[in-house]
């Protein structure tokens, strides 16, 4: 088993061991799921990157759950930050497995000028201790020859723990008997302007802005019109379409394949054509950002805007990537530390926040109305996603995770571990998605076929008529938006409504559940209750909030 702080270069050891693709990250907290592979036939586990055994957050649990099955310890730390990571090293010591401490990043150390005394480290831990510099391949072969021969040795059974104070007196007085100072890292004038609050928030609305026009812009609209306008709609499905219309007889079975809402014409399509570029562009650039150490600094510098939420600044990345797709914030909701958080954000994401695509359409619909109605929908927006923050963070069970991290040194990041990383994260989830829209377009299919849509319609009148004071056509518009939020929005375009009328049907479609996509992705992230959670509550809020609109205008 592999174990160590975040960012030590773990999963670049997994790597060499198994020559199997790992995740390779600087953000803690993305290495949550093990990965697995073999090393001669053993089995090896590349565990979330942590800073201690005190089962504080998920990864530090489910680390502790290993442990306990673990044959051998790799415990790899980062030779430019020894000191702190020497308090993980004593109490992974105490769990009584037999152990081998790989010291990475010696090139760092090397190329500032520090010098480690190894042989004397290896001498006050009692166990191997291996220089390596692992995204080279140096002390790969060491480390194999070492842990051939760890692996028929025997555990010894587990210490009593000394408390953290002692673990922490014990790290620095080892670090002191090994270390000669040498010139240490220092910060470097990039890492000031970023640091500092100012140049920090001005360089992150810059990010952050790059992000939204790069996913909500150029991926979300111009790419993916082509993947899933010309390439799926124009050029792939219509041949296959006629194929299946000349051998399949009318009926269930030819719509359920490929009707309005067929597994061919609508699952792949959105999984393949709309996803696939999205989660492909967002795990790249989210890769950019954490190779580069950016994103810590970027987390700390708006820590506290999020914490009456319940959230910390993790949170920003997911949050501004619904304003290009809400099924992508939600995916991306996985950075966050707690399920807890994860939720809330999920929450927040399928109430308030209108996609790209939608918000298009809702400016084409509201700009002409003037500045006051666009001032009033926004604040209108804001004051909902704020107090919805509010309620969830006081009513979740469990604590929100504090924004403990360390800022890792700027680098260039590896163009192919990137690729690598984004290709088989992307993969991954294509593995996991498919399958939930094939069977929501066939649930779909099925109130379709039966007349439920059209009962639907007729059934919801009423309440649009008496509570919303919208005429009865915009159901069908907002049965729409369950499909797509943006077919939604523009289905309100082809009605003759009055400007109040207008503002409280855009209100109401914003607030509305979100898109099917959306649901599933939640529903394969959180659970079956808490998707259903999701979208009862958008609708319960976006019906009571259009009612009150109708009412007041």
């Amino acid at each position: 088993m592999l174990a160590g702080n975040p960012n030590v270069g773990k999963s670049v050891v997994f790597t060499n061991l198994t020559k199997r693709y790992a995740e390779v990250s600087n953000y803690p907290g993305t290495t949550v799921e093990v990965s697995r592979g073999f090393w001669q036939g053993n089995p090896v586990a590349d565990t979330p990157g942590i800073y201690g055994l005190n089962a504080a957050n998920d990864e530090e649990r489910l680390t502790e759950a290993l442990l306990g099955d673990a044959d051998v310890i790799v415990n790899v730390v980062d030779a430019t930050r020894l000191r702190r990571d020497l308090f993980l090293t004593l109490q992974l010591i105490g769990r009584g497995a037999p152990m081998v401490v790989v010291v990475n990043m010696m090139d760092e150390v090397r190329r500032q000028g520090q010098q480690l005394d190894l042989a004397r480290l290896e001498s006050l831990l009692g166990v191997p201790v291996i220089p390596a510099a692992a995204a080279y391949g140096e002390g790969m072969e060491e480390l194999a020859q070492v842990l051939g021969g760890l692996r028929h040795k025997k555990k010894s059974g587990c210490r009593r723990l000394e408390d953290g104070e002692s673990l922490r007196f014990r790290a620095n007085e080892i670090y002191g008997k090994i270390a000669a100072s040498g010139g240490g890292p220092g910060l470097s004038s990039l890492d000031k302007w970023l640091t500092r609050p100012f140049s920090g928030l001005l360089t992150a609305a810059l990010v952050l802005a790059m992000i939204w026009w790069l996913i909500g812009g150029l991926v979300a609209n111009q790419v993916v019109d082509i993947t899933e306008g010309i390439v799926f709609n124009r050029w792939l499905l219509p041949p296959i379409v006629r194929l299946l219309l000349r051998l399949l007889p009318e009926g269930l079975l030819q719509q359920i394949l490929i009707g309005d809402f067929g597994i061919l014409t609508m699952a792949l399509a959105y999984g393949i054509g709309l996803l696939l570029p999205l989660v492909f562009s967002f795990y790249l650039l989210l890769s950019l950002l954490e190779d580069s150490g950016y994103l810590p600094r970027l987390a700390v510098l708006l820590d506290n805007t999020f914490r009456p939420l319940g959230l910390n600044g993790k949170a920003v990345i997911p949050l501004i990537l619904g304003f290009g797709c809400v099924t992508m914030a939600v995916i991306s909701t996985r950075m966050l530390s707690t399920r807890r958080e994860r939720i809330i954000l999920a929450f927040l994401l399928g109430l308030a926040v209108p996609c790209s695509a939608q918000t298009g359409v809702i400016a084409m619909m509201l700009v002409p109305m003037g500045l006051g109605w666009l001032s009033l929908y926004a604040l209108i927006l804001l004051s909902i996603f704020l107090a919805a923050g509010v309620i969830l963070n006081k009513t979740v069970p469990g604590q929100s995770a504090g924004l403990f991290l360390e800022l890792p040194r700027l680098r260039l990041p590896r163009p192919r571990n990137i690729l690598r990383k984004s290709w088989a994260k992307s993969m991954a989830f294509l593995k996991d998605a498919l399958p939930l829209f094939a069977v929501g377009a066939a649930l779909i299919t099925l109130l379709n076929y039966g007349g439920g849509l059209i009962a639907l319609e007729n059934g919801l009148a009423p309440l649009t008529v008496s509570w919303l004071k919208l005429p009865p056509q915009v159901v069908g518009a907002f049965i729409m938006g369950m499909i797509r939020r943006d077919f939604g929005a523009a289905g309100l375009m082809a009605l003759n409504l009055a400007a109040p009328q207008r503002f409280v049907a855009l209100v109401t479609m914003t607030l509305f559940v979100p898109c099917i996509a959306s649901v599933l992705v939640a529903v394969k992230e959180h659970g079956l209750l808490i998707g259903i959670a999701i979208w009862l509550s958008s609708l319960a809020v976006a019906l009571l909030t259009g009612g009150l609109l109708a009412a007041v205008l």
